[in-house]
């Protein structure tokens, strides 16, 4: 269960994301390799091109292959001037400092009072700069890079500026925050591509933040227990997170796959509807996001609340009542609760 011991929380979040983390990494480890690789190319004498050129196209090339002038042309590094072998260095010295940060890239924290969005877009559009310092090596190797179009490429590089071969490999991120903190709505739009993102939460939090984000294409779930995250690995587009406290909603969105639709399983919902404003967000606020929660539960199958007020709550109840215990299905669970909201006052 989340605490606000969140650093533990982090590493096993981080550990269930192994996955994405390694693909980032190896698309870091590699790029930096090819960038390198331009500037190794220059740095070579004019005798060792054209020793390396000989070798690689054989004795066939002898008096046939003006050897000197195919390795110039077969050397991307060849044609870096000065101006444009600097840009490159500085994409390749971008790659290092991020691969010396290790899983550090991948973890972010929200001050107490901050922006959870915000927060998340900073964090990746550090880690971007990967792809911003790939763009830049390319830029300058064909000549096309222009400073005042491209020089801010390898210090900031957001989401909505990567492509979708880059939103395929992006960098997953782990967020620690407080509770209260918790306004989810903004991050709808960072959920592309393969996008990861976990929020460990401490402390009291909305009981439904996270059902604003869900969509037929985003895994969503809230947990409290970090075993959950083991889903994760079998999530192949976007997928957002949360662990909180045992007191909010428990749910799990999976989204539509192969033309089947979406399903949403809810398997907790809170004893009461939220009395408090929790930070900025309204008792109201919060009430609302756990009521669209039950709604969405409905539409999916979860709850057809219509057909178990009544005769067949009352049934049900009679039948728990008179015989063992049975685990109660979602239907009769977020039923249940609904009754459980509603104002009888009056009635009598």
């Amino acid at each position: 269960m989340p605490s606000d011991n969140t650093d533990e929380l982090a590493r096993q979040a981080l550990e269930a994301l192994s996955g994405p983390r390694e693909s980032f990494h190896s698309a870091l480890v590699a790029t930096l390799e090819q960038v390198r690789g331009l500037l190794d190319a220059r740095a070579g004498s004019e005798e060792e091109r054209t020793a390396r050129a000989t070798a690689e196209l054989g004795a066939f090339a002898a008096g046939r292959i003006d050897i000197e002038r195919f390795s110039s042309l077969s050397d991307p590094g060849e044609s870096l001037d000065e101006g444009s072998a600097a840009q490159v260095e500085r994409a390749a010295r971008t790659l290092e400092s991020l691969i010396e940060r290790g899983d550090q890239v991948f973890l972010a924290r929200v001050e107490r009072g901050g922006d959870l969005r915000d927060t998340v877009e900073s964090a990746l559009a550090e880690a971007g700069r990967a792809f911003g310092a790939a763009r830049t090596a390319e830029l300058a190797r064909s000549g096309r890079y222009e400073a005042e179009r491209h020089d801010g490429l390898v210090d900031h590089f957001p989401p909505h500026r990567w492509s979708r071969q880059e939103l395929s490999v992006a960098p997953p991120l782990v967020v620690e925050l407080s509770g209260q903190d918790l306004r989810t709505g903004g991050l709808a739009s960072l959920l592309d591509g393969a996008q990861k993102i976990v929020l460990v939460v401490s402390g009291k939090a909305p009981p439904a933040a996270l059902v604003r984000l869900i969509t037929p294409g985003v895994f969503v779930m809230q947990a409290d227990e970090p075993e959950s995250l083991d889903r994760l690995a079998e999530v192949e587009g976007p997928a957002v997170v949360a662990l909180l406290s045992a007191e909010a909603s428990r749910f799990i969105h999976y989204p539509a796959v192969n033309g089947r639709a979406g399903r949403l399983s809810v398997q907790h919902l809170p004893d009461e509807e939220p009395k408090r404003a929790l930070g900025s967000l309204s008792a109201f606020q919060q009430t609302e996001e756990l009521r669209h929660l039950v709604a969405l539960g409905d539409r999916a199958g979860e709850a057809a609340v219509e057909s178990v007020q009544g005769a067949a709550a009352a049934e049900a109840a009679v039948e728990k009542a008179a015989g063992p215990a049975v685990e109660e299905a979602p239907a009769d669970r977020l039923a249940a609760w609904i009754l459980s909201q509603a104002d009888l006052t009056g009635l009598d």
